[in-house]
């Protein structure tokens, strides 16, 4: 029982280590700015495979690079897998030694062109191109330049996919706008004949009052002139009821 439990206590110790070293790996390279060493080509983004293999072996020069493949019908072992149809993939491993732990990674990729189509029977050239490439997705996955495989692998929208057809708002037709009648009345001429009539009849407006009837009439205010008005006939209903009030009644 006493040799199981220290076991497994090693096993778990040696596992905390190793996942310590392959973090350490991780922050080491994905803290590398890759962006004035990448490429644009049809459509995604290459990190220079030669740039990159400088940067591991400034880091880590021991590490250990394996191609993974087939054996054919002839009993050759091939650094490719091939496929019904003649297409191939290839697939690498990469291995860091640390003092906690190796750290292996592995990536495959496609033969693909230069339209990132897979390729039937490549060429010894195609073969090259994307072994480079995988090793350098390879080194991707450990921490280098990681991000800028961000979205590489999200399907495509197929060219034969209809565009989205636009969902057009129905229109709205506007309320047809409302004719304004020309007033039939001119206010502006009932205010002075309103303002003449109180001030005969023994009433005089203040100086403001005064001001803005002098105003609404020099500047043909028409609505100014409706609400003068009715101040007016207002003013002169109080004036004659007081009027009304204090007239002593006559005999008979």
């Amino acid at each position: 029982m006493l040799v199981n439990f220290v076991h497994n206590r090693g096993e778990r110790t040696m596992a905390t280590a190793k996942r310590s070293a392959a973090k350490e790996i991780w922050d080491t390279l994905s803290r590398i700015n890759v962006n004035e060493h990448t490429e644009d080509k049809g459509g995604l983004t290459y990190l220079s495979w030669a740039w990159a293999w400088s940067i591991m072996m400034d880091h880590y020069p021991d590490l250990i690079v394996k191609w993974h493949g087939m054996t054919d019908d002839n009993g050759i072992t091939r650094d490719i897998t091939t496929y019904p149809g003649g297409t191939a993939s290839v697939s690498c491993s990469v291995t860091i030694q640390h003092p906690a732990g190796d750290v292996k990674r592995e990536m495959w990729l496609p033969v693909m062109d230069y339209r990132n189509k897979a390729i039937a029977n490549p060429d010894s050239r195609a073969i090259s191109d994307a072994k480079q490439r995988c090793l350098t997705k390879c080194f991707g996955i450990l921490g280098l330049g990681c991000y800028i495989y961000a979205g590489s692998d999200l399907p495509k929208e197929s060219e034969t996919d209809e565009a989205p057809k636009k969902t057009t708002r129905p229109k709205v037709k506007k309320a047809p706008k409302k004719e304004v009648k020309k007033e039939e009345k001119n206010y502006v001429e009932e205010l002075k004949t309103t303002a003449t009539d109180l001030f005969n009849s023994g009433w005089e407006p203040d100086e403001s009052m005064k001001s803005e009837i002098k105003n609404a009439i020099k500047t043909d205010d028409t609505e100014e002139a409706v609400r003068l008005i009715k101040m007016l006939k207002d003013a002169g209903a109080v004036a004659r009821k007081l009027n009304d009030d204090t007239e002593e009644p006559t005999d008979a």
